[in-house]
């Protein structure tokens, strides 16, 4: 843990937004960009904390992108947002707790279904540069199944994690149907949670648009076909439920659907099923596993370096 004062936070960010990928946080970015009292990141995913840049940079570097840059007072609210966050492990989350006790966290969650099948399509369409038409349903099976896709649903466990680290009131947690039905609203919400002066008039260019929308970056459109929306259904559906609990009765419409469409089951989409999940999927699965077990000691090594740094600068400046 670090100590109280254990190193000169120059200008630590006050707010993050944490996803979950494909939940209007490149809307949510743009939009903050414009408020007068709100500090963004000019990058808009720093995804420092845990990710390949914690081992390339330090704590000083990622401060810096915070700071005012004429030299003038630091703005009192400063944030970034980074969806890959959401995904974080407990023990990763809780260092970021020691380290920055006092932020905000803000995070947007979509129907599972709609979020599944827009990162689906996102990452064959766009960032594969595929003809999303000719992707076959098990290939669509199999990108659900990554380890990425799964903790990008998994609602609960992310705001359980959050939650214990951090304390249920510094979380806001909203809904991206908001963003669609009454984005001003929503966007003050937000800003009154990461301690901005609330009204706000949101920019008439944001009113109605989509930033990054799926059907602004993927070539083709796609229906989902529907043994995958059955698929994710199937998959998702006891966190959804856990979800729910958790929100009190928030998303009983996602759980009610949900249930619905798991139930139109047919005998060949359980075999397949079956087949993805103990076959298909378990080389990339324990590929993924061996992967990060090697990245979570080098992060765990170059956080004691953090720790150890700062606090060995702090002893020498006579900070206790």
């Amino acid at each position: 843990m670090f100590k109280k004062n254990a190193f000169v936070q120059r200008c630590p960010p006050t707010f993050i937004g944490i996803g979950s990928l494909r939940c209007g946080s490149t809307w949510l970015y743009q939009v903050l960009k414009c408020h007068p009292d709100v500090k963004l990141s000019d990058r808009k995913e720093m995804c420092f904390f845990f990710f390949p840049d914690m081992l390339l940079h330090d704590l000083e570097w990622y401060e810096a992108h915070f700071a005012p840059a004429n030299g003038s007072e630091p703005k009192p609210v400063r944030g970034e947002i980074s969806p890959e966050y959401f995904r974080l492990k407990a023990w990763q989350v809780n260092r970021v707790a020691n380290l920055l006790p006092d932020l905000r966290i803000v995070l947007t969650l979509r129907h599972p279904i709609e979020r599944v099948w827009s990162q689906a399509l996102l990452e064959f369409g766009y960032l594969g540069g595929k003809d999303v038409r000719k992707i076959s349903s098990i290939n669509f099976l199999r990108q659900v199944e990554r380890a990425r896709n799964l903790l990008s649903s998994d609602y609960y466990r992310t705001i359980q994690i959050w939650s214990r680290a951090f304390g249920r009131d510094a979380l806001y947690i909203g809904f991206f149907d908001r963003i669609r039905d009454d984005p001003e609203t929503f966007i003050n919400e937000v800003l009154r949670h990461i301690g901005v002066t609330t009204p706000w008039a949101l920019p008439e260019q944001f009113m109605k648009t989509k930033v990054h929308a799926t059907n602004s970056l993927v070539r083709y459109n796609r229906e989902i076909p529907e043994v995958v929306q059955w698929y994710i259904a199937d998959r998702l559906l006891k966190p959804t439920e856990r979800l729910n609990e958790l929100l009190q009765g928030q998303v009983s419409n996602w759980v009610e659907e949900m249930r619905a469409i798991r139930g139109k089951a047919r005998v060949s989409w359980r075999i397949l099923r079956e087949v993805n999940r103990t076959v298909l999927s378990v080389p990339e699965r324990v590929a993924y596993e061996a992967y990060h077990a090697v990245l979570d000691a080098r992060f765990w090594w170059r956080w004691r370096h953090f720790q150890s740094w700062y606090i060995s600068d702090a002893d020498r400046r006579g900070i206790n």
